[in-house]
């Protein structure tokens, strides 16, 4: 940090709590940061027009213009310019949005002011230095629900299969995301129901018995052709936010053995990701 306060970064502290704004305006000057204080937006796009800053430290809840409005209005002013957003408990998801967005960081409140001086630090490098920090995020990598094939959840497999491979959405009668059809799900189907469900059936002594296994897969194809999604669906996969980075991504998806991870936004699922999404960046990073 030592080297990027050289220059003494300019920060704009937006925020309609005069005593959070004060102490925190204190605090960040004795850091070595400019410092200066607007306790609404208006007066923050006020200011920027006349006085450049390098990061602004935004509220999300305010009184008159909210944080979103004016994140928009302020990357109108300056593109370029760093945005930390805070967020109090209850406005985490929606700061999570603007993140996506637009916004640099988002940061709880009441927060740390060492963590929010490191990440001004690296919101200044990010601007004047060319630094890269990882950008990419779940929304990036997602497949968007309504481009799936989607299909009620009575549909047989047969008829299911017949739409072609992939990930097929799987709908209930409210028509809900009731799940996600993989192929991993119409493979473990196939095996006989004494083995899937956990019986008796002793599968080190059969491994080599030619007589068990011949023609039977056939035979198992057939039968559960006939089955409804519903039936063999395994339990609906696992959410991840639509503003996690990508390194949250692989760690989510290493312990998922679906190979799928279904993208949320505040309340709702907007898409999912595959394994071989994760994947398909990890190859192109490495040929870089």
């Amino acid at each position: 940090m030592e080297a990027a306060m050289q220059h003494q970064i300019k920060v704009l502290l937006v925020d309609d709590e005069d005593r959070f704004c004060e102490t925190t305006s204190k605090l960040l000057t004795k850091k070595g940061f400019d410092t200066v204080i607007a306790n609404n937006a208006e007066k923050a796009i006020h200011i920027l027009k006349d006085n450049k800053r390098d990061v602004i430290v935004l509220d999300i809840q305010m009184t008159g213009m909210d944080g979103h409005t004016a994140l928009h209005e302020i990357k109108k002013t300056d593109p370029d310019i760093q945005v930390i957003i805070l967020t109090g408990h209850g406005s985490r998801y929606s700061a999570m949005r603007a993140l996506v967005r637009e916004a640099f960081d988002y940061l709880a409140k009441p927060c740390d002011v060492d963590i929010l001086a490191s990440r001004i630090h690296d919101a200044y490098l990010a601007k004047h230095r060319g630094y890269k920090f990882d950008d990419k995020k779940a929304l990036n990598l997602m497949i968007p629900l309504h481009d799936l094939k989607s299909i009620p959840a009575d549909t047989s497999l047969k008829e299911a299969m017949a739409m072609g491979e992939g990930f097929l959405a799987v709908m209930d009668e409210r028509k809900m995301l009731a799940g996600i059809l993989t192929r991993m799900d119409i493979i473990r189907s196939v095996r006989p129901e004494y083995i899937s469900g956990g019986g008796s059936f002793n599968e080190q002594s059969s491994r080599f018995s030619s007589m068990f296994w011949s023609g039977f897969f056939s035979d198992r194809v057939k039968a559960v052709s006939r089955k409804k999604v519903w039936e063999i669906l395994s339990e609906s996969p696992p959410f991840i936010s639509e503003n996690a980075n990508l390194l949250e991504v692989a760690h989510m998806m290493a312990q998922t053995p679906g190979g799928v991870l279904l993208v949320k936004d505040i309340s709702r699922v907007i898409g999912i990701i595959r394994d071989q999404d994760i994947y398909s960046e990890i190859a192109s990073l490495m040929k870089k």
